[in-house]
């Protein structure tokens, strides 16, 4: 995908390059067996009703939707303010406008949901200063055995670097996203798992997750809003991205059972999220799975880990 198609993508119809983007979805599907099932037995546990027919639809749905994903980074050197307009609608500007009138910055929570990475250029381009907080491609080349795939991710990184946005490597020290809220400007970051080694515990699609503290406790330290936001994949590369009002503390309660009734609240909106539109986050879950031997922590407490 990175070789053929990233030099001439940009010229080819929208239509005819999502076609594409579908169609590669079901190739790795279909090559793909025990991905397949790490998927199929982890929606089978957020989705226990469902027939075996209907999961194995969304699986392969869940493919297709990860190729999409992965080939809309090819777009990144060519968009614009006029790219974002057309293809990504966005409702709740009023509740990101509303929090950054407080002054004390923003902090977007989003998860591993659906084209998540589409966020930064749909807020960089509409004119706010948008910061991420975020494993570069360039980390990921790190653990990589094949010398395409290190060429892929060097690639990947450069892209990533054309966005109107400010990167800030997770692996390092914070003291720019501290800056940045202080600035009152928009700092992106993910909760459902991943990175970092301090969670909380919340209940999330009928299982116990644990989620990342650090974002409720930059809020609480800062002062500034937590915005859940999460964008929908649509026909033809377009979206639509969902802006929450803030979660909000009670001053009233102790720090830590604000940080659980907060990371409650977004686990629940995430998860409605999931329900409505599993094919956005099957792949999420079979990471996850995948690598519960090798993250800081799991993601959820009910795996079995055997050697």
């Amino acid at each position: 995908m990175w070789y053929p198609l990233r030099i001439f993508i940009n010229w080819l119809p929208k239509k005819f390059t999502y076609r594409v983007g579908c169609m590669g979805g079901c190739i790795l599907h279909s090559i793909s067996k025990d991905k397949q099932k790490i998927m199929f037995h982890e929606l089978h546990a957020v989705f226990p009703d469902k027939s075996d027919q209907e999961l194995k639809k969304t699986v392969k749905e869940c493919f297709v939707n990860f190729i999409l994903s992965e080939m809309e980074i090819l777009f990144y050197p060519s968009m614009d303010k006029n790219f974002i307009e057309r293809m990504i609608k966005i409702e709740g500007n009023e509740n990101l406008d509303g929090a950054l009138k407080e002054g004390k910055g923003v902090l977007l929570f989003q998860a591993h949901f659906g084209a998540f990475q589409m966020v930064m250029p749909a807020i960089g381009y509409n004119g706010y200063i948008m910061n991420q907080i975020s494993a570069s491609a360039s980390i990921w080349k790190k653990n990589s055995q094949s010398q395409l795939q290190k060429k892929s991710y060097d690639i990947k990184a450069s892209y990533e670097y054309k966005l109107p946005v400010k990167h800030i490597d997770v692996t390092k020290n914070l003291k720019a996203v501290f800056s940045a809220l202080k600035r009152n400007e928009i700092v992106g970051i993910t909760a459902d798992g991943g990175g970092g080694n301090k969670t909380e515990v919340v209940e999330f699609v009928g299982r116990n997750a644990n989620f990342q503290r650090g974002g409720v406790d930059i809020a609480m330290r800062t002062g500034a809003l937590m915005l859940p936001v999460f964008i929908l994949t649509l026909k033809n590369f377009k979206h639509k991205l969902i802006i929450h009002p803030p979660i909000k503390f009670d001053t009233l309660r102790p720090k830590e059972e604000n940080i659980f009734k907060a990371l409650q609240s977004y686990a629940k909106i995430l998860e409605k999220y999931v329900y409505n539109y599993p094919s956005h986050y099957g792949y999420t879950l079979y990471l996850r799975r995948s690598r519960a031997r090798i993250d800081p922590y799991l993601f959820f407490n009910d795996y079995l880990i055997t050697e």
